[in-house]
């Protein structure tokens, strides 16, 4: 099966990656119909997954951010054992790169709750800001947002067009399809000279977006280049450091009316292919290796899984039986007390004591880190798992 690469429109025909269960796991950790299927254009260096059999159905009736609180309740680290919340570090790294002026048109495109948005305008309160999102899901969180704050739901006020400073986009952009007219939109809506600030996965520092089923864009800094510039966008910045296993990407509005592709530099394609084959491999292997670990296990043995977001769920729908599994553990104060697949979750220090197995599910760059840096388990006779 071929699709076009969303970003350039080159024909896509062979997969670098396919999932062996006709399943996938979105990130709202929901099991659906059909194989992921990950591709690599050769023309603009973009990674791309197939897009979901019913997309339509599962944005409009499945897919939601919590809406059980008003506050961003992803961790984004641990620092000095306090926890850091991606909201507070997503507006603290956009108040650092930007110069919001008096009276500065703000948008957040794809906003959901738009909690970093929020913050920013508690902070610099001389902003305008405005909320769109492609449902009405969130219109109550919109209704207790500082300040005067105009929003729009389905499509955009056509009074908005060419009158926003600055568009924001925080995880949105990955999840889009038509990405060449989302992009093309929100152009429309800056003036010129206008910022559009994004915030993408990086797909080469978060393992797990390059599995997760409902982000069709797997971005590069070659294709996010090519995108921004074949739009007409310059002054690209693609930032890989101020945001763990992400992109922060800055880019001004052009004074032309189209723009012109930048083309990947010699050598770019092939050292994305070799990183994209590398990835494929680790998931190709991944879950035989967890299901060895749970053959491991000696009957009547209990275990838990450390981590309720993507990489925990993953574990849990690869293993043969859930029937061993105590509970989730998180060090997220949001998540503990909440189920998870019907197991609670809980605090490391509530892990219980019967627990001998523990299969550690974050991201394998700070896995061991992060269960090391657990003081209440140091005197635990665990035996670890890790991606």
């Amino acid at each position: 099966m071929t699709c076009s690469c969303n970003v350039c429109g080159n024909a896509l025909e062979t997969p670098i990656y396919a999932s062996a269960e006709d399943s996938s796991i979105t990130t709202m950790n929901i099991l659906v119909p059909g194989r992921t299927r990950v591709f690599l254009c050769g023309h603009c260096g973009h990674l791309q997954t197939a897009e979901l059999q019913d997309a339509v159905d599962y944005y409009a009736n499945v897919y939601a951010i919590n809406l059980t609180s008003d506050d961003d309740d992803q961790l984004y680290q641990i620092v000095d054992g306090r926890p850091v919340y991606r909201a507070d570090h997503q507006a603290q790294v956009l108040l650092s790169k930007l110069d919001l002026f008096d009276g500065c048109r703000i948008l957040d495109y794809g906003c959901a709750k738009a909690p970093t948005l929020k913050k920013v305008a508690a902070r610099a309160p001389q902003v305008r800001p405005f909320l769109f999102d492609v449902t009405d899901k969130y219109q109550a969180f919109w209704r207790k947002f500082p300040g005067v704050a105009g929003w729009a739901c389905h499509q955009t006020d056509p009074a908005w067009a060419g009158t926003m400073d600055v568009v924001l986009s925080f995880y949105a952009l990955e999840h889009i399809p038509a990405l060449q007219d989302a992009v093309a939109n929100i152009k429309a809506l800056l003036k010129p000279g206008g910022i559009f600030y994004f915030i993408v996965p990086n797909v080469q520092r978060s393992p797990s977006d390059f599995v997760v089923a409902d982000h069709v864009n797997h971005f590069t800094e070659a294709s996010l280049h090519y995108l921004l510039g074949a739009q007409g966008f310059d002054h690209i910045e693609v930032d890989a450091r101020a945001h763990d296993a992400a992109y922060v990407v800055t880019a001004r509005l052009g004074p032309g009316a189209s723009g012109k592709p930048v083309m990947p530099a010699p050598g770019a394609i092939a050292r994305l292919d070799a990183a994209a084959r590398e990835m494929s491999e680790y998931w190709s292997g991944v879950a035989g290796r967890i299901q060895a670990f749970e053959r491991s296990q000696p009957a009547g043995a209990t275990s838990a899984i450390y981590g309720a977001g993507f990489f925990g769920n993953f574990i849990a729908a690869t293993l043969a039986s859930m029937s061993h599994v105590a509970c989730f553990v998180d060090r997220n104060a949001h998540l503990q007390g909440r189920q998870c697949l019907d197991r609670e979750v809980v605090a490391p220090a509530a892990l219980p004591a019967d627990v001998g197995y523990l299969y550690v599910g974050l991201n394998p760059r700070i896995s061991r880190e992060a269960i090391r840096a657990i003081a209440e388990w140091h005197d635990r006779q665990l035996d670890i798992f890790y991606l």
